[in-house]
């Protein structure tokens, strides 16, 4: 039995088998499309052929029905059956009759078995049907049956005159040609498939008596080029698409090489830029309140006893410290977030509702919240309830005369969105590429480190943040989170 397992099969066994089974399976869609549209150019060709000949017989029964004359209805029912039988044999008339409004027979092929002016025998369900459909058209229709072992496909058209329902001709045609011509056609089709397939399985046995030997070593270099070592030269003789396919691995080996070695002094390059960049503006952000609180205590120094002095610059001294203290506190904010993992379902955002109407206080701010998540994903809690509660007492700072401050989550697929929108003054459009910038504020008493942080802790939660809005029309944050709440990224974004 191992010798039947496909995973120990050769190359020489297996490409031909796949050839052979692509073929069949191309061969297959195209042979059952053409049988498909061949059965159903058949059919419709017998369906307008019923109703062609039902019209002509109704077209002349008008005035016999008047009259009464069934000779007449008779000998025209039977003319058209005739006739046609004679000129097409793939369309045998199985029956025909003529009806009156009220389902009496006016005329019928079979006049022994069902004699005029007595109510059509119905011996079947299926008949019953017919009879009561035909009764009820008024335009002309066809329908498909089975009447014992033989198909057939009826047309039936009513016979009116002045918008009066005088009756209906019925005349139905068995589908024994047509079954016949499908079978030919499939079979047909099914010899090609099987030839094609006998090809296939032939030219990739000879393909593959030439692949084995190139792929093989191709193979070798790829499994030292995985462990680590250099995939080494592969000898080639052909030039056809499996020695490119050789040489084009060589090249890729090289510039896989070369690339990885770019990537690492990129990357060490890159943070060195970030720390600098962000070094900077933290010497930045501290040495401005730095100077003022030296210029302070040298004046207060120089004038010990002027208590006016004193009592001017010790408001400064401590407006200066304090923005020193928010901008230590942001970053150790930060790094206290950036080491913390714990996953928790989303219902844990709603521990931040009470902060949040603490925050809004007396203001004249609606809020609304919408959890709708809760229960079907999960979230790395401290990570994120640090960038919601940044982003919402942000969108209560943005509403200084009221609005409506609004939180609501939900999941897409696999992934879990929350989006924190207000009705405040906005974000000039100037400012919204550079929101998630370090020290970018436009608050007199902001660090400009809270945006960049939740964009950080966000990315590295495999998420992303998108920020829209415009001047007076408030403003809206969309973040979107795996529903997994897996562990974040070994290294924060800079």
């Amino acid at each position: 039995m191992k010798l039947l397992r496909p995973q120990v099969w050769s190359l020489s066994v297996k490409l031909p088998l796949t050839l052979s089974a692509v073929v069949v399976g191309v061969s297959g869609v195209i042979a059952t499309t053409i049988i498909l549209q061949d059965h159903q150019r058949l059919n419709t060709a017998l369906e307008e052929k019923a109703l062609f000949m039902a019209r002509a017989v109704a077209a002349t029964a008008i005035e016999d029905v008047l009259r009464n004359d069934f000779w007449s209805l008779y000998k025209s029912l039977r003319q058209v059956a005739t006739g046609l039988t004679d000129q097409a044999r793939d369309s045998r008339v199985l029956t025909g009759m003529v009806l009156d409004s009220e389902g009496r027979v006016l005329a019928h092929l079979a006049p022994a078995r069902h004699r005029l002016g007595l109510p059509l025998e119905t011996e079947t369900e299926p008949e019953a049907e017919f009879k009561e459909r035909s009764l009820a058209l008024r335009q002309g229709a066809v329908a498909w049956g089975v009447d014992g072992k033989t198909g057939f496909v009826e047309g039936m058209v009513p016979i009116m005159a002045a918008d009066k329902h005088l009756g209906v001709v019925r005349l139905r045609l068995s589908t024994i040609e047509l079954d016949a011509r499908t079978r030919a056609v499939t079979a047909t089709a099914l010899g090609w498939t099987l030839a094609l397939a006998l090809a296939g399985s032939l030219l990739g046995a000879v393909i593959s008596i030439r692949m084995v030997r190139p792929l093989s070593a191709l193979n070798h270099a790829m499994e030292r080029l995985g462990r680590g070592e250099a995939a080494g030269a592969i000898a080639v003789r052909e030039r056809d698409e499996i020695g490119q396919l050789v040489h084009g691995f060589q090249r890729m080996a090289e510039e896989l090489a070369n690339k990885q070695r770019l990537e690492r002094e990129m990357a060490r390059d890159e943070k060195l830029v970030a720390l600098g960049r962000i070094a900077a503006g933290v010497a930045h952000e501290i040495n401005n309140p730095l100077a003022g609180l030296f210029n302070c205590l040298s004046n207060i120094r120089d004038h010990p006893d002027d208590a006016t002095l004193v009592r001017r610059y010790l408001p400064m001294i401590e407006q200066g410290l304090s923005r020193i203290r928010a901008l230590v506190q942001d970053l150790l904010i930060e790094l206290r977030a950036e080491q913390a993992w714990e996953p928790a379902d989303v219902l844990c955002l709603d521990e931040l509702r009470d902060l949040i109407r603490a925050e809004i206080g007396d203001a004249p701010i609606e809020l609304v919240w919408r959890n709708k998540a809760a229960g079907l994903a999960r979230i790395n809690k401290p990570r994120c309830q640090l960038v919601l509660l940044n982003l919402l007492k942000n969108a209560v700072q943005a509403m200084p005369d009221g609005g409506r401050l609004e939180l609501e989550t939900g999941v897409e697929g696999e992934t879990l969105t929350l989006c924190v929108s207000d009705t405040g003054i906005g974000i000039p459009p100037e400012n919204l590429s550079r929101l998630f910038d370090p020290f970018f504020t436009t608050r007199p008493s902001g660090t400009g480190l809270g945006l960049w942080i939740s964009y950080r802790l966000v990315v590295s939660m495999r998420g992303s943040i998108v920020a829209e809005s415009r001047p007076g029309g408030g403003a809206r944050f969309l973040l979107r989170l795996p529903i997994d709440g897996g562990p974040p990224v070994r290294e924060m974004p800079t």
